[in-house]
């Protein structure tokens, strides 16, 4: 069943270009503004986080006190923070969206949701040409270690993906957590530190928080991603392994716990 469900994937990666390539298009189909609008969202985001967090509370970086520097950060932490969000949200309504699809015995269910996580990555990839671009506009170095950005790419898709598939499946059978994964992600956005300094939660009561630095995976890829792009230095490589083999697990198990229950699919949608 497993090993069914990997062929189905390696099997059909001309589909799932496919379906990506009209997800795209298809979300901005009779929009006048079309893809820019993957780039205005962060943009309107960035702007509000940055009067409010960087200008009405005087928030800065430690070791650059310049609003520019912090508001980069800001841009590049809510990019990220958008394509995780995305795909996991989406994720929870995509085999409704496609039940003429699901329906269909020889159709490989899986690739839905892999669907959403791969167009969620190309919209990032727009927002990270646009840091680039704010990058060079600020008289920043651009420095080699923007080459390292497959490296966290590949721990964010895995990740994305297997969470995708687990929360695809489970919500066909329980229609709640469509609610609940809405809530918990605006929850987990703000114990994550995307418009506020990482120091914040270093400093807070002593220190005693610190750990949740690394063990939220979502703030150990936003920080090696700043690190990369912003800071232009190499990722935390302990962090790294950690989201990575975190990513391991889940895109195994979340490929074979959709494989194991897509069956009933059909018998509950």
């Amino acid at each position: 069943m497993f090993s069914q469900g990997l062929n189905n994937l390696l099997g059909f990666k001309y589909l799932l270009f496919a379906l990506v390539k009209r997800d795209i298009s298809g979300r901005y189909k009779g929009s006048v503004f079309g893809m820019i609008w993957s780039i205005i969202e962060p943009i309107v985001l960035l702007a509000v986080y940055t009067l409010f967090f960087g200008i009405l509370l005087g928030m800065r970086l430690r070791n650059d006190p310049s609003l520019s520097s912090f508001a980069l950060e800001v841009f590049c932490a809510i990019v990220i923070w958008l394509a995780i969000t995305e795909a996991l949200n989406r994720s929870t309504v995509v085999i409704f969206e496609n039940t003429s699809l699901v329906k269909k015995v020889i159709f490989p269910a899986e690739i839905l949701p892999l669907k959403v996580t791969c167009s969620a990555l190309v919209h990032q990839g727009l927002g990270l040409f646009v840091l680039l671009l704010g990058l060079l506009f600020l008289g920043k170095n651009i420095t080699w270690t923007w080459f390292l950005l497959p490296l966290l790419i590949l721990p964010q898709f895995l990740l994305t993906a297997g969470i995708s598939w687990i929360l695809a499946s489970v919500t066909v059978f329980i229609r709640d957590i469509r609610q609940i994964v809405s809530l918990s992600t605006l929850c987990w956005m703000f114990l994550t530190p995307i418009f506020y300094p990482e120091y914040i939660i270093r400093d807070f009561a002593g220190g005693k928080f610190t750990f949740w630095l690394t063990l939220n995976p979502a703030a150990a890829l936003i920080h090696n991603y700043r690190n990369i792009l912003v800071r232009g230095c190499c990722p935390e490589w302990i962090s790294y392994g950690y989201v990575l083999i975190l990513g391991i697990f889940f895109f195994f198990f979340g490929l074979w716990w959709f494989n194991k229950t897509k069956k009933a699919f059909v018998d509950v949608i």
